[in-house]
């Protein structure tokens, strides 16, 4: 891939749920498409940034990490762009959501913890002041998602709920909001099968961070995805889902240690899906 590509080639990625959104006037934020397919997220400044490509790069070489390469986006490097005459680097992912015709798609940071250690007090309590209930109860909070809702006569564009949503959510329906995220009204075939494999992916992640000493991961997410479209399939076919984590702007070395903080997070999300959902839609 080119060093440097055209700006004229990108878009704002209008499958972003989390996290800030591009604009013009605040390119140094957000994510973009470009028309070959890519990801593009832009680089933060200071050491955030930095970290994020470090983890990255680490991830592509390092063969010991092979487990944890296959659960997240593939990664292609950095580019330069130069945006309103200001240069800029981004990194460059798979978009994962490539191929589905309804993409729905959850954020969910994981973890009670989402600062790391060594921050600034200010950090910490900016962060302590975010999600506080659903991170309290659940160890996770939701930033935001995006469904196409097939009990609605207009699908031609999904409802989103963004982070304002999230930092609103009562801990006591986070059930109701998986609900709607994976279409429990729709009474399609293809449900039971969503729940299943998004319930085994989970336990996948899971099971990693229950041995894994490399990271620990703090404002990290996993990123939910189906295709609706594909809920309408038979009953003997799985619909399309795909899980990923994102967001690597604030890890950190384990020193050897299991990173309990991210493995009670995926812990209640995956005994949410197994427990709350799985066999009750």
């Amino acid at each position: 891939m080119a060093k440097w590509l055209d700006s004229d080639d990108l878009l704002p990625y209008d499958n972003q749920v989390g996290g800030h959104k591009f604009t013009k006037e605040k390119p140094l934020l957000g994510l973009l498409k470009h028309k070959e397919g890519y990801i593009l997220k832009s680089v933060e400044g200071g050491t955030k940034g930095k970290n994020e490509v470090r983890f990255y790069e680490e991830l592509l070489k390092n063969e010991s990490l092979i487990n944890l390469r296959k659960l997240v986006p593939l990664y292609y490097g950095t580019v330069a762009v130069q945006i309103n005459s200001l240069d800029m680097t981004f990194i460059v992912l798979d978009d994962i959501t490539t191929g589905m015709k309804k993409p729905c798609v959850m954020d969910v940071k994981i973890g009670s913890q989402t600062w790391e250690p060594g921050c600034s007090e200010k950090k910490k309590n900016d962060e302590n002041a975010k999600y506080t209930e659903c991170k309290e109860q659940w160890s996770f909070c939701i930033p935001g998602f995006q469904v196409y809702d097939l009990s609605s006569s207009n699908l031609v564009q999904p409802q989103k709920y963004d982070k304002e949503f999230g930092k609103s959510l009562d801990p006591g329906k986070v059930i109701s909001v998986f609900k709607t995220f994976l279409n429990f009204n729709s009474g399609y075939l293809g449900l039971e099968k969503l729940v299943q494999s998004f319930t085994a992916q989970l336990d996948h992640i899971r099971r990693y961070f229950q041995t894994q000493k490399h990271y620990h991961f703090y404002s990290s997410s996993v990123l939910l995805v189906y295709d609706a479209e594909t809920l309408k399939n038979d009953k003997n076919t799985y619909p399309l889902i795909r899980v990923s984590l994102i967001d690597f702007a604030h890890v950190t070395p384990a020193d050897g240690k299991i990173d309990l903080n991210y493995l009670q997070g995926i812990t209640n999300l995956w005994t949410l899906f197994r427990t709350q959902l799985l066999h009750n839609n």
